[in-house]
């Protein structure tokens, strides 16, 4: 590919990256309240902003690395963000679903819906842990591989490996909940900071042979 589409691609990568990386922060804090529309685009969008901003980031940073092994990495974040485009809309329709049917339905009937909420609320709690289960594998391996790629701090991948490792174990704990479902420490945002990390990195450091 040519190095003047990898450039477009990395700035595209970049400016979803930081676009998702935002809103799931507003999601994860609360700082702003959204209106529940803008709110479920914005929720939405993470996962194939996400994968943009992969392609984008990757795709630079296999100019100064063994591309192979960034694709792996590459990979696994893709399937992770898709699987969250997933648990999202399932999560989504639930609680929906569940606020309608409990403004209908009779008083006498609110500890059975209540319990069949919390069955099939299972579902996409479930799909919670399938994406970090990706998403640590897929940060362990760009992480890993970061510790090579020229004019990257080590601190940056042995920071994305910790993470990954600690978050990926809490998960496995924890099943079959999230780690903040199971009121342990949440280490997601915590991640964010490696996110912010690689696409400020990414954009400082040029590929060789760049003017």
């Amino acid at each position: 590919m040519p190095s003047i589409q990898i450039h477009k691609l990395a700035w595209i990568g970049t400016a979803v990256g930081a676009v998702s990386l935002l809103a799931y922060l507003n999601f994860a804090f609360g700082w702003v309240e959204l209106s529940r529309r803008l709110s479920l685009v914005l929720a939405f969008s993470i996962g194939p902003a996400g994968i943009v901003g992969i392609l984008g980031m990757t795709k630079r940073l296999a100019a100064r690395h063994d591309k192979e092994t960034l694709n792996v990495g590459a990979v696994f974040l893709i399937i992770a963000f898709s699987i969250l485009t997933l648990m999202l809309t399932v999560q989504q329709a639930l609680f929906a679903e569940y606020h309608k049917a409990a403004l209908e339905i009779a008083p006498e009937n609110t500890s059975t819906l209540k319990q069949t909420y919390s069955l099939v609320n299972q579902v996409q709690l479930g799909a919670d842990v399938a994406f970090d289960i990706f998403y640590c594998i897929g940060l362990l391996v760009v992480s890993r591989a970061l510790l090579s790629v020229a004019g990257f701090p080590r601190l940056l991948g042995i920071y994305g490996i910790v993470s990954a490792v600690c978050l990926l174990g809490l998960n496995i704990w924890t099943f079959p909940v999230g780690p903040k479902y199971a009121g342990a420490l949440d280490l997601g945002p915590a991640s964010v900071l490696w996110w912010v990390g690689l696409i400020v990195l990414n954009r400082r450091v040029k590929n060789p042979g760049s003017a």
